[in-house]
């Protein structure tokens, strides 16, 4: 069972192929931004906010043994003395004290997330994997495909029909010696009677 090709545009299909292609530039031009904003991402976490926090540590608690020193000399002033009072030492220890404990669960909480971001990194690679192989690969056979579809086409139109008048004088020739041949005797004359 034959259908007719039902060809409208090839343009359509040329069209279709640009747009393809700008597709694939934009495509292939997010995957590799994402890729950078994962890299900035994981700098960020694993080098600078792991390391301003370990920073952060070590400089608290020199702040908090400076405090204490700072308070175990007022104490030993204020001994016999009961005029001299310890209280803003004891609270610049609280205080040291407070913001060490801060540095410390940012260090934890840093060293906590950075095995997570790698296994999101992970997912979002084994899931955007095979649209960048495509790109990369398969999409070069796409296009191949597309262009020997648009070709085959192309060629497929440039076939011409024969003309309208040279099909109606080729019947029209059939038909008037189909006619003469049908008007010839078919069957041998008899010969003439003497007289």
């Amino acid at each position: 069972m034959s259908q007719d090709a039902r060809v409208l545009s090839v343009q359509a299909l040329r069209d279709f192929k640009g747009s393809m292609i700008k597709f694939v530039e934009e495509a292939r031009g997010a995957l590799s931004g994402v890729e950078m904003e994962l890299r900035r991402m994981r700098d960020w976490l694993e080098r600078d906010q792991l390391g301003y926090w370990q920073m952060q540590v070590k400089r608290r608690q020199e702040a908090l043994m400076n405090a204490r020193a700072e308070l175990a000399k007022r104490q030993i002033a204020a001994k016999g003395n009961t005029s001299i009072s310890d209280t803003e030492q004891k609270e610049n220890v609280r205080i040291a004290q407070q913001k060490l404990r801060v540095a410390e669960e940012k260090v934890a909480l840093v060293k906590k997330l950075i095995p997570v971001l790698h296994h999101e990194i992970a997912e979002y690679k084994s899931c955007s994997a095979p649209l960048g192989d495509h790109l990369s690969g398969g999409f070069e056979k796409s296009l191949g495909t597309l262009e020997k579809m648009v070709r085959s086409l192309e060629d497929y139109l440039r076939l011409q029909a024969p003309s309208g008048a040279g099909a109606e004088t080729a019947g029209t020739s059939a038909a008037s010696g189909a006619a003469t041949t049908s008007a010839a005797p078919t069957t041998p004359s008899a010969p003439a009677a003497e007289g």
